[in-house]
């Protein structure tokens, strides 16, 4: 038991660390939209590629925070009927969901992976002043996948656990 403790430890330092990177890239968003905006109408120069650069930042925005959001249960649930469901029954259907959640992520990890990885071997990039490479942001699609399956994986364990507790 002190191993899985170990482990959702672990697992809650890597998401937590992710949503920090996240976190981190949604400042720079901002100081990057303020920037060409202020470039924009105020010097009549908006900053290059601010647009491309930030669509590149908000993959990493959004696929970094999703396992902290899912750690939170944060995510957005329709809980209408659920909640007048006896609290077995919604275990059960909880373990459904994470077991789905793991399948569809798993299957965009593996596809977002070779995706990534195609894009870095022939040197993909976005063409503009400054050419800019996909593959960092390619690459963070599976990353943010493998972690929220890992935290899909704990929620799966705890609900089996809840499931033993109960009579």
């Amino acid at each position: 038991m002190q191993d899985v403790s170990r482990l959702n430890r672990a697992l809650g330092w890597l998401v937590a660390g992710a949503n920090v990177v996240s976190a981190a890239f949604v400042l720079l968003l901002m100081i990057l939209v303020v920037a060409d905006i202020t470039g924009r109408y105020v010097f009549n120069r908006p900053v290059p590629m601010a647009y491309e650069v930030g669509s590149f930042m908000l993959v990493f925005i959004v696929f970094l925070a999703l396992a902290s959001t899912q750690r939170m249960g944060a995510h957005i649930r329709v809980e209408f009927v659920t909640l007048r469901l006896p609290p077995r029954v919604r275990a059960c259907l909880d373990i459904l969901a994470y077991g789905l959640g793991i399948m569809v992520y798993a299957t965009i990890l593996w596809r977002g992976f070779g995706w990534a990885w195609t894009s870095w071997l022939v040197g993909d990039y976005v063409a503009g002043l400054i050419n800019i490479p996909r593959y960092p942001s390619q690459f963070v699609v599976p990353l943010g996948a493998a972690i929220l399956c890992l935290q899909f994986a704990a929620d799966v364990a705890r609900r089996f656990r809840d499931l033993k507790k109960q009579p």
